[in-house]
């Protein structure tokens, strides 16, 4: 059959095709032959000619040979290339043969960065973190914390959404399930199954990163941070002490311990009005039982605030060290020296040489450091910022200068008042001005002596406007005790063992590094609050609530490991999702149909180079779908 087809194509005149019909069998014994296009080199007057054959090849005993079913001659390039598919499409029914502008495009779903996430959830074997009352079935429990983790990571949605996305992106041929059962009860019903295996999940998590890398847990990461509902009553959520984008909402605090390579493995969510010094104790607890962590030279390290007597306590009790930092308004009274700080200035506002504290030691260019060593029984090391020594200081005389203009024209003003003005709605507004610029502490309460104000009439009559005069003292005294604090910080520890020789055993370095190095915790608030940016989030339980910041961990966790991964071969540390998945996510599945046929054909978007450099290095090139 494919000779026949051949002589048609290349040899038309000289075709006698009543030889190839005389009977079926020589059609079947063509039909059969596993056949290829083959050729031999000759030379000829130094120049190499092809000479093409269609050859079959046959078993002989336990050899493999082949012989020449009948020569061809001479051919170009392209018929070459024609006669293989016309051997291939004669062997395999798969192969069909159409022209391109006979190929369609039915459909394009998105696929690639499904994939990816799909691989990486896969790796981790975060199947096996679900272990307790989990759903059975066509979609179990693992897989719609799955579903929804990869949803989180490559195109965040509503709850109500998620089925709705689902059904226009390839994760059914990802998954290779059915998701025909997936809908807006199913997956409200799960994150109740979701919420009661966090603990699973969570030991999973550290079991997984404690095996691989036990070092990575040198040093631990605390911190918490808000999030705010819109639009339905959390029954987790209240008023709290949140920032700015949080005043006025209910709220939600989320707090996270996460190891020195930047992967979550315990988070809790607390009221919105919960104190941040209580939120450690169950931390603690979990450090020392749960995760076995005492006497493996374990270090927590959180930002200051959350740092108490009774918190420091519990930490030595078990077995743990800590870095923190203290609060501006607790230096004063820790006991550490501030006498090298005392008369530093700065004669040009925007002079680059700043005077250096006496003992300080160079860190970076962003900061020296003193090592006070033992107050107490913790140890305190003084750092000092120039950067931040300048603007501290600049700041301040601005915002003061700038506050003495208004109350400047603001006596102006009461001067010449065209009505009478009231006493409390004056002091008033003279106090949020000096709360707005956040300088109140630097001056008196305001005085207000009452004056008359006159004027005359176009009648001629005089009328008399009641209203005042501000004055308000500035406290000098107050002032000077805040610019030693200018640029400056104080290290918390209990790092205090030292060597033979006298000296600590942990350096001060070290000790400041492992503070500065917080950066990896505020990675996780950041891609975590991008995820719940998703408003209303349409849950309402505490259990609802609770899975879905679980959920929203899991994604960071996935993303910090392809960022790490990404990182490993040259790449900078992504920060956002978007980021980290777009090599990734246009690489879509597209149905082609063949229209002379009907038949149809699922195949990938064509990889670019860099994508499939970025999926060989961590070894996930068995993602892509058929090229």
């Amino acid at each position: 059959m494919a000779y026949l087809l051949i002589q048609i194509l290349y040899n038309p005149i000289n075709t006698d095709l009543t030889k190839y019909f005389i009977n079926d069998s020589v059609v079947k014994e063509y039909w059969d032959y596993i056949m290829h296009l083959t050729y031999s080199d000759s030379k000829y007057k130094g120049k190499t000619y092809k000479s093409y054959s269609i050859a079959e090849s046959y078993r002989d005993g336990k050899k493999v040979r082949k012989r020449i079913l009948w020569p061809i001659g001479k051919l170009s390039d392209i018929q070459a290339e024609q006669i293989k598919l016309i051997c291939k499409t004669v062997e395999n029914t798969d192969q069909l043969q159409t022209q391109l502008k006979d190929v369609a495009v039915l459909e394009s779903r998105a696929y690639l960065d499904i994939a990816v996430v799909n691989e990486l959830w896969n790796q981790w074997q975060l199947d096996q973190a679900f272990d307790y009352d989990v759903t059975a079935g066509a979609l179990p429990t693992n897989m719609i914390a799955k579903i929804l983790t990869i949803n989180r990571c490559t195109d965040p949605c509503s709850h109500y959404s998620i089925p709705h996305w689902a059904k226009k992106s390839a994760l059914e041929d990802i998954l290779k399930i059915d998701l025909s059962g997936l809908n807006d009860d199913k997956i409200y019903y799960e994150l109740d199954k979701i919420h009661k295996n966090k603990i699973s999940i969570e030991n999973h998590l550290f079991n997984q990163t404690f095996w691989k890398r036990p070092e990575s847990y040198k040093f631990i990461n605390y911190d918490l941070t808000t999030s705010y509902f819109v639009g339905y009553n959390c029954d987790l959520s209240a008023f709290g002490k949140g920032k700015i984008e949080c005043h006025g909402r209910r709220q939600v605090l989320l707090g996270v311990l996460i190891n020195s390579e930047g992967y979550p493995f315990k988070w809790d969510v607390f009221p919105g009005n919960t104190a941040e010094v209580k939120t450690l104790k169950q931390n603690i607890n979990a450090c020392k039982t749960r995760f076995k962590l005492t006497d493996k030279n374990v270090t927590l390290v959180f930002d200051r605030g959350i740092i108490s007597e009774d918190n420091a306590n519990l930490i030595e009790e078990a077995k743990l060290k800590y870095i923190s930092a203290l609060d501006r308004n607790q230096i004063p009274s820790c006991g550490v020296s501030l006498k090298s700080l005392n008369g530093l200035s700065i004669e040009d506002k925007d002079a680059s040489d700043i005077p250096i504290p006496q003992g300080f030691l160079n860190y970076d260019d962003e900061l020296y450091y003193h090592d006070n060593g033992v107050i107490g029984n913790k140890r305190f090391i003084t750092g000092f910022n120039p950067t931040l020594f300048i603007e501290d200081r600049n700041n301040r005389d601005e915002k003061i200068t700038f506050f003495k203009d208004y109350l400047k024209e603001e006596n102006k003003n009461l001067k010449n008042a065209q009505r009478d003005r009231q006493y409390d709605a004056t002091k008033s507004r003279i106090v949020d001005e000096l709360k707005r610029l956040k300088i109140h502490k630097y001056f008196e309460d305001p005085v207000l002596t009452s004056i008359t104000v006159t004027h005359r009439l176009k009648n001629g009559q005089v009328k008399s406007v009641k209203s005042f005069k501000i004055e308000i003292k500035l406290l000098t005294d107050v002032i000077a005790a805040d610019r030693l604090l200018d640029g400056v910080c104080v290290f918390i520890t209990n790092h205090t063992e030292r060597e033979d020789g006298g000296a600590f055993k942990a350096k001060p370095q070290s000790i400041v590094r492992a503070y500065r190095d917080k950066t990896k915790i505020e990675d996780v608030f950041k891609n975590v609050k991008s995820f719940l940016k998703i408003r209303p989030f349409f849950v309402n339980t505490e259990a609802h609530v609770k899975a879905v910041y679980t959920i929203c961990i899991l994604a960071y966790f996935i993303n910090r490991y392809l960022s790490n991964q990404r990182k490993a071969i040259g790449e900078k540390d992504f920060l956002n999702s978007k980021e980290l998945y777009a090599p990734f996510k246009d690489i879509d599945i597209a149905t082609l149909e063949a229209k002379n046929t009907g038949e149809t054909l699922k195949k990938a978007v064509k990889l670019p180079a860099v994508t499939q450099m970025l999926l060989e290095k961590p070894g996930m090139s068995n993602v892509v779908f058929g090229q």
